[in-house]
């Protein structure tokens, strides 16, 4: 079953009882996690958090028996189980759709839902195909947003801190956020946190003043110094943007976008593809790419998919430390750093 844009929007809140695996895809694979987060949220419920195994093209690969094991393990306290599946693409296409023909065949066989992040897939994929093709599988492509549903996202989220905004600050802030939904959505919890407690609609002046160029190129300071191997470069720019009250989920969420960025060179170079660093969003000029070629000569493939790990495990310690998340953050950015840096 195929459903696209809205639909699959609206099926991810309130999914079909009778599937059990879900693949969501879209050019934009913040998109993807989004949903899978919404998918995880209403299969939970009102009940206690779910049991989530997160596994990767690499991980399957290296022990093809892992996924059947993760679907058919039980919770020892009869806690949903939820199998996360990040996959590149068609890289791991046959044992996903052997998953999904066996959740046919044998509905209930599973103890675990499943649950698989993919980028864009084009109609010939394996993997879309063997989704489509599942009576308890759904396919969900997403769609970039449309400016009216960034502002619906904004508002909600401001809402939630009880905070409100005026039509023209809302405006400007929708028309300078991100394309990609990971950036766009650290941008809007940066929104949010800084109205909280304000006790006045944000203004276009509040707009102006949060999207100051210097943060931005802050916070590709201290990226970029972390890819590259320079631990104190790195540390003077984190140092800086906590001062600012910009660092933690924030800048983690920025590393995680461009470590996605890379695989996605990656990808496209392994293809042969003519220019790839224009194709990448956003692209890497000209002038740029030999440096960013020898970035990812630090950071094969393998390595970037540890670093997604590193990045997902970082994120969960942060939300659920008691005070700052600055500290988590601060020693995930020392270790990369250390790391590129030896890789010299």
């Amino acid at each position: 079953m195929l459903l696209q844009g809205k639909q699959a929007a609206a099926f991810s809140r309130k999914p079909d009882p009778d599937i059990w695996a879900v693949l969501a895809f879209s050019e934009d694979e913040g998109l993807s996690s989004d949903i899978g987060h919404a998918l995880i949220s209403a299969w939970t419920g009102k009940g206690p958090p779910a049991d989530i195994t997160t596994l990767d093209d690499d991980a399957i690969r290296k022990e093809p028996a892992l996924l059947f094991d993760a679907l058919e393990a039980v919770s020892l306290l009869g806690d949903m189980r939820i199998v996360r599946v990040r996959t590149g693409g068609d890289k791991i296409a046959a044992l996903l759709a052997d998953a999904f023909a066996a959740g046919d065949a044998a509905p209930g066989r599973f103890a675990a839902r499943l649950v698989v992040e993919a980028g864009s897939l084009q109609k010939k994929s394996k993997l879309r195909a063997a989704a489509e093709a599942a009576k308890h599988t759904a396919a969900l492509q997403l769609f970039a947003d449309e400016g009216a549903d960034i502002e619906v996202r904004v508002k909600q989220a401001l809402k939630e801190t009880g905070a409100t905004i005026e039509p023209d600050a809302l405006h400007a802030f929708v028309g300078d956020l991100p394309g990609h939904r990971l950036a766009a959505n650290s941008e809007i919890e940066k929104l949010a946190l800084y109205a909280y407690g304000l006790d006045r609609a944000l203004t276009l002046a509040d707009i102006r003043a949060l999207s100051a160029t210097e943060l931005e190129q802050t916070v590709s300071a201290a990226i970029d110094a972390t890819l590259d191997g320079r631990p104190a470069a790195a540390n003077a720019a984190f140092d800086k943007l906590a001062s600012a009250g910009t660092a933690g989920i924030g800048l983690l969420r920025s590393l995680q976008f461009e470590v996605r960025r890379m695989l996605d060179a990656h990808a496209r170079i392994a293809e042969g593809q003519t220019s790839p660093n224009m194709k990448l969003r956003p692209p890497v000029w000209q002038s740029a790419w030999p440096a960013y070629r020898a970035r990812l000569t630090k950071w094969p493939v393998r390595r970037l998919t540890r670093v997604l790990e590193r990045i997902y495990d970082a994120e969960q310690q942060a939300k659920q430390a008691s005070g700052s998340a600055d500290p988590v953050v601060r020693i995930l950015m020392n270790e990369l750093a250390r790391a590129a840096e030896a890789a010299r």
